[in-house]
């Protein structure tokens, strides 16, 4: 078949018109920053990238999740602290009161001191993080969950345990309950003990003293124990973290290679694709002025 003018100029115009749109492509390219703006672009990577920001958005709430809980238990460990910090308070009065020596007018005021840290635990009892309680199982909203009525304290709250889902299929329990810290089954009753205590000291009997000053080392081992609990489950919860932000990190990587553009690349391609178009423009001019030469001729 003999090739004619004709049909050089069309394949000519045909490549020009196919540079012409692939210049206007990498020209967007570059504007935009992204390679992946529609799905005929990429439908294999679209659907990647569907995937990977589905992920991180998963990821993300985990992440909120972690911070809910790490907040929480930051303010539950501060309560413990200062719970422990009371009961010393509280043994080293005991321990005064015990002496054969004291005036039963500075066991009083030791008694009145008592009085003082059963009022601050109570307080401690009823601390709150964004506004719901800690220490009153799931019942974190309305009433205070520790009550006082004289040398009796009442909790009003349950022994349920919070959940937090901190990865895929993973929930942890993170809170604890106010009958696991103040009377647990089993282990000391805090606020009994200390009100033994406070009678004791009113009515100076040493032996309810020392008896105390035996209940009050349980407690404060207790409470040691249970900030260990927290304090571990903080680790996890860290490391939990790490994990998700290296992941969040690779995921990242992998979207921005899917859409974003090499720019660099991207200059470079957009630079041969218009030298190609001149080239075609200047051979589509060759042809042209040839059969046009051979027309008059």
């Amino acid at each position: 078949m003999r090739v004619t003018s004709r049909m050089i100029s069309r394949s000519l115009l045909s490549n020009i018109n196919r540079s012409r749109s692939q210049s206007g492509d990498l020209s967007l390219d570059i504007a935009t920053g992204k390679k992946l703006r529609k799905p005929s672009d990429d439908p294999g990577g679209l659907v990647l990238v569907q995937r990977y920001k589905v992920l991180l958005s998963r990821n993300e709430q985990f992440s909120k999740n972690i911070a809910h809980v790490q907040g929480f238990n930051t303010n539950s460990t501060s309560a413990l602290d200062s719970i422990t910090n009371d009961l010393e308070t509280a043994r080293e009065l005991a321990v005064q009161g015990a002496s054969g020596t004291v005036s039963p007018e500075a066991r009083q005021s030791l008694a009145n001191n008592i009085d003082q840290i059963m009022n601050n635990l109570v307080e401690l009892g009823n601390s709150t993080y964004k506004g719901k309680f800690i220490f009153a199982g799931t019942q974190t909203s309305g009433a205070p969950p520790f009550s006082r009525s004289g040398d009796a304290v009442a909790y009003g709250g349950n022994s349920n345990s919070i959940q937090g889902e901190i990865g895929l299929n993973s929930k942890i329990s993170y809170n604890k309950s106010g009958s696991e810290i103040f009377n647990p089954p089993g282990g000391p009753n805090i606020f009994a003990d200390l009100a033994a205590l406070k009678q004791g000291l009113e009515n100076g009997d040493t032996d309810a003293i020392n008896s105390a000053i035996d209940t009050l080392d349980r407690a404060h081992e207790h409470i040691l124990s249970k900030s260990a609990e927290i304090g571990s489950l903080q680790s996890r919860l860290d490391s939990t973290e790490l994990i998700i932000q290296n992941e969040n990190l690779n995921l990242a990587d992998q979207l921005s290679t899917l859409e974003d553009t090499d720019v660099a690349r991207a200059i470079v391609e957009s630079q041969a694709v218009r030298n190609a178009i001149t080239t075609g423009l200047r051979a589509l001019a060759d042809v042209v002025q040839t059969s046009l030469v051979d027309f008059i001729g």
